[in-house]
């Protein structure tokens, strides 16, 4: 049998079942209260950890709402955390059918959303979507009428991560 013991305040943090061998040992961790203890504030937020991301990225809760966004994803889109955090993929991406009645992802232009359909896909099943093609209709915003990028999601616990690959020529 292995015990597990916490390196500083020495509480037990379980034992390990060991066939064949008859005496006990002792292996060390750390419990949950000395690790908050001895390594608060010595990580890094979520914000500085996407930041080390070249690739654009958001990551996405369930309701598909933005909770954060990457400094590449912030110049890319040309936007502040603040016009990112909180808003569903077609108010951020400036897709023309997100201001139509019922808003982005309720419109029957929703239903083909690569954005909208990866990220969903990938909440309700934990199934990760690779460089799905994609666009966005820049319709106020340009006479250009699509750009092409590619969209990988990934999901890790409740929220989704979301990569904006390669943007083409627009056609």
């Amino acid at each position: 049998m292995i015990r597990q013991i916490c390196t500083f305040c020495e509480c037990e943090l379980g034992r390990i079942e060991e066939t064949g061998l008859p005496e006990e040992r002792v292996s060390h961790g750390l419990c949950v209260q000395c690790i908050d203890k001895f390594f608060y504030g010595r990580g890094q937020s979520l914000a500085e950890f996407l930041d080390t991301l070249e690739i654009p990225t958001l990551l996405v809760n369930q309701d598909r709402r933005v909770l954060c966004a990457n400094s590449s994803a912030r110049r890319m889109l040309n936007k502040d955390a603040e016009e990112i955090t909180g808003r569903l993929g077609g108010e951020v991406f400036a897709c023309e059918h997100a201001d139509l009645p019922g808003g982005c992802g309720e419109t029957v232009h929703c239903r083909t959303c690569s954005l909208r359909n990866s990220i969903t896909h990938t909440a309700a099943t934990g199934e990760p979507c690779v460089r799905v093609p994609a666009y966005r209709d820049l319709g106020q915003i340009s006479d250009e009428k699509d750009i092409r990028f590619y969209v990988s999601t990934e999901k890790d616990g409740e929220v989704v991560l979301v990569k904006i690959e390669e943007a083409l020529e627009p056609h």
